[in-house]
Order: structure tokens, then C-alpha cells, then sequence
């Protein structure tokens, strides 16, 4: 016997406010979206949220994101907890756990379980990551959490495997044809490696998962018109109807139907919100002139109870057939205003299962994507994935760390100079107020 499995995804690209990431900023980005997915479903049983542009690029590429990452975990982690107590009836003490978490260079994604559901039945979390940009440097990355979990509650049986993935691709309206190779490079070298015993040195590639779960600034925007885009009072219109036609100008649907990227994935509806990029930092609406505006920010999924139907060009977004995953939610926080992005989030409902089976090797996995979908690749070598890696991160610390320093000397423009400052300005405003509130709790 097993139960749905309720997961809350959201992403965000923070536009390089992690050195301003006090903790106003974290309760006005997560706590909207809490609000919003509480008023839907239950209490989720899973939290994965991915960010892009954790802080500014100089100190990501560094190596300084982790003392970040601990901090906002410990807030995080509170927060989430404080939020599903809230909301349980009695108000139960609601705990959650962090399983997984993964950064390279800006790009970051944590993933959370809730004690009272998942206890016991998580196995052996991998994590991987890859830079996506020139010699494998992280100012474009994609990283990955794949979480093993028994769907069933009465026997060893029912394993399912469950991969988030966080990818920031390439920017700029005319680098499709980059960010459509960027994607298969994450399904060919995005590989977790690990897993049961008997199984300890096969790869997993991101598509040998029983769900899949890519999310975060994927870049892809509206296609470049002659004239102006639809706008009323120099914003883009927000009545869904004339959402509606700006998705049919969405180059990522484009591309996708045409089968060169994202083959056998889906999404909720678009129209449920307007375009999340390119906002203008401060105001709840509004657009800057300079870029071409778009759905930037995406979560997309695929399971492998979805029938082929699902990824059709012409298949209506929306509910699924029973039986399958369910997008009960897919929407945006346009009342988030620190960033040139909006936060977008999703709720999603996976099934009860109809397996058995009895080891995570063994989990149903997704099946091709139907036509015109190009094939997936296969897995590159251990060795050439290790290498570049290494290559990568030398070269993230060779331009990082002299960049930081020249920083740090006044040199440069004014945003860059005053980031390393910032940075330590934020561990020491973090940890203090992690401090205070532990205190006056106590």
C-alpha cells in the first residue's frame, strides 16, 4: 500500500542579491509561494528549490558559496518547519530534513523531506555537478540531487527514484542552438554515480530516474518581433488571453516541439502568469526595454506513469489523466521584487504506485521521448566527466580568486567593488540573527 507523494518545487534566480540576502529577503521570496501552495494540497512530504546567481559571480567563482549554503540551509530549514507547524491542524510540531544539497559557482539546489512521512524510507542520496559554460567553467552550471525513496509503507518494496535538477543555461535571446547543447550536455555528463551495493559503479544519467525534475533560469525567450510587444502602459498585458498569445512566441515550447530540447518533459500553464523576466528590481510589474522579455524561469517534469500523450506539441497543459502526475499548481510570485526575475513554483502530486519493486536499481525508469525528440546521448566516461570537472573548477579559481582581489582594492565598477564586502556583511548579518533567534527561543 502506498500514499501520493506531494512535492513543492520553486526556482529562482536572485539576479546577484545573494550579497543582500538578509533574511527579509528569504521569508518575502519563500513565504508567498508557502502560502500559495498550502491553499491547494497538503503539507508537502518533499521541498526542492533551486536558486541561480546565489551571489555575485566574482565570489561564486571563487569558491565562497558555501559558507552561503550553510547559512541559508539552517534559515531555510527553519522556515519550512515553522511554516508546516503552522498549518497542521492541532498545530503539530512539523519537522523537515535536509537530504540533499548541491552548489557550483551560483547555481545551488537543496532538497528537504518531511520527517512525519518520509522517515525511514529514504536510501543513499547522490549529488553531482557540472560547469556548463566555455572549458567547463560554473557561470553556467546544472547540479543535481537524486533521492531514492520506498513509496511503499508496508514492505521493503515499491522503490522509486526521484532527480531535481537546478540549470542556469546560456543568456542573450539569440544563443538557442547554445542553451539546446547545454541541455544535452547535463543528460550525458550530469551523471550520479553510486547507488546500492550491487550496483555501486553504474552511472545514472539524469533520465534513468523514475521522475525527473528540471527547474531554474533556463533562458529561453519570446521571439524577436519587428514591431513592439503586446503592452499596455509600457507593461506586458496580464490578462490571460493575451498570455495566451505570448506563449505561442515562447522560442523553449518552439524548440521543444521541434523536437531539439527537453524531449518527453511537460509543464503546468503557462498563462497562469506573465513572462518573469526581464523585470524591473523594486516594482511588482513592469518590464526593463533593454532585453527581450520571457518565461526565463521553468520547472519541467516527466514520470514514468506519464502516457506519451502528455508530450505531444498539441497536448492542453493542465490535469492528467488519474494515474499520473498532477501539476496542481504552476505559478509566479510577481510581489518579489529584489531581482530582474520573478520566483516561480509548482506543486506537484505523484500517484500511488502500482510496482513492487525491491531495490532502487530496479525503479521503473521514464520512457523515450516519443518523436521528433532527439535521442538522448549516452553517458560520457568517468574520466572525461572527471576531468573537466577539475578543469573547470582550476579555471573558476583563476579568474575568481585574482577578480576578488581587485575587488577588494576598490578596482572595477561599483557593484563588483562592493562584493566581497557585502558578502562578509551577509555570513556576519546571517549568523547573527541565526544566533539572536536561537537565543531568545531558548
Amino acid at each position: 500500500m502506498s500514499s501520493p507523494l506531494t512535492i513543492f518545487l520553486t526556482t529562482y534566480n536572485t539576479g546577484l542579491q545573494g550579497s543582500r540576502a538578509q533574511e527579509q529577503d528569504l521569508s518575502s521570496w519563500l513565504i508567498p509561494q508557502l502560502h500559495k501552495a498550502a491553499a491547494e494540497a497538503p503539507t508537502p512530504d518533499i521541498y526542492a528549490i533551486a536558486v541561480q546567481e546565489l551571489l555575485p559571480l566574482h565570489l561564486g567563482l571563487a569558491g565562497l558559496a558555501q559558507p552561503v549554503l550553510a547559512t541559508l540551509t539552517h534559515r531555510i530549514q527553519a522556515l519550512l518547519s515553522a511554516h508546516a507547524t503552522s498549518v497542521s491542524p492541532g498545530k503539530v510540531k512539523e519537522q523537515y530534513t535536509l537530504v540533499g544539497r548541491e552548489c557550483r559557482v551560483g547555481t545551488a539546489l537543496w532538497v528537504f523531506a518531511r520527517e512525519s512521512t518520509t522517515a525511514g524510507r529514504i536510501g543513499k542520496v547522490l549529488r553531482t555537478s557540472i560547469g556548463l559554460w566555455h572549458l567547463g567553467m560554473g557561470n553556467k552550471a546544472a547540479v543535481g540531487v537524486r533521492l531514492p525513496i520506498k513509496r511503499s509503507q508496508d514492505g521493503e518494496s515499491g522503490w522509486e527514484s526521484l532527480t531535481f535538477i537546478s540549470a542556469h543555461l546560456e543568456a542573450h535571446d539569440h544563443n538557442i542552438a547554445a542553451r539546446n547543447e547545454q541541455y544535452n550536455t547535463i543528460l550525458s555528463s550530469l551523471v550520479f554515480r553510486g547507488g546500492d551495493a550491487l550496483h555501486r559503479l553504474q552511472p545514472f544519467q539524469p533520465h534513468h530516474t523514475s521522475h525527473l525534475f528540471i527547474m531554474g533560469d533556463l533562458n529561453y525567450r519570446l521571439e524577436r518581433l519587428a514591431g513592439d510587444y503586446p503592452r499596455e502602459k509600457g507593461e506586458l498585458v496580464s490578462v490571460e488571453r493575451e498570455r495566451a498569445d505570448l506563449v505561442q512566441l515562447d522560442t523553449l515550447k518552439k524548440e521543444q516541439a521541434a523536437g531539439r530540447v527537453f524531449g518527453g518533459l511537460r509543464e503546468g500553464d503557462l498563462t497562469r502568469f506573465a513572462p518573469t523576466y526581464k523585470r524591473v528590481v523594486g516594482e511588482v510589474e513592469g518590464y526593463s526595454q533593454k532585453r527581450i522579455p520571457g518565461w526565463t524561469d521553468r520547472i519541467l517534469i516527466a514520470s514514468h506513469n506519464d502516457p506519451p500523450s502528455l508530450y505531444a506539441a498539441n497536448a492542453e497543459p493542465g490535469l492528467s489523466p488519474e494515474g499520473t502526475t498532477q501539476i496542481l499548481q504552476y505559478t509566479s510570485s510577481p510581489e518579489v521584487t529584489i531581482s530582474d526575475h520573478k520566483p516561480v513554483h509548482a506543486l506537484v502530486v505523484l500517484p500511488p504506485i502500482t510496482h513492487s519493486a525491491p531495490y532502487t536499481s530496479l525503479s521503473p525508469l521514464l520512457a523515450a521521448p516519443p518523436p521528433p525528440s532527439r535521442t538522448r546521448p549516452s553517458a560520457r566516461s568517468q574520466e572525461d566527466v572527471f576531468f573537466w570537472y577539475i578543469f573547470g573548477n582550476v579555471l573558476d579559481r583563476l579568474v575568481g580568486l585574482p577578480w576578488c582581489v581587485i575587488a577588494l582594492l576598490g578596482f572595477g565598477n561599483e557593484k563588483t567593488g562592493m562584493g566581497v564586502s557585502a558578502f562578509l556583511a551577509m555570513i556576519w548579518g546571517l549568523w547573527w540573527s541565526g544566533l539572536m533567534e536561537g537565543y531568545f527561543s531558548s
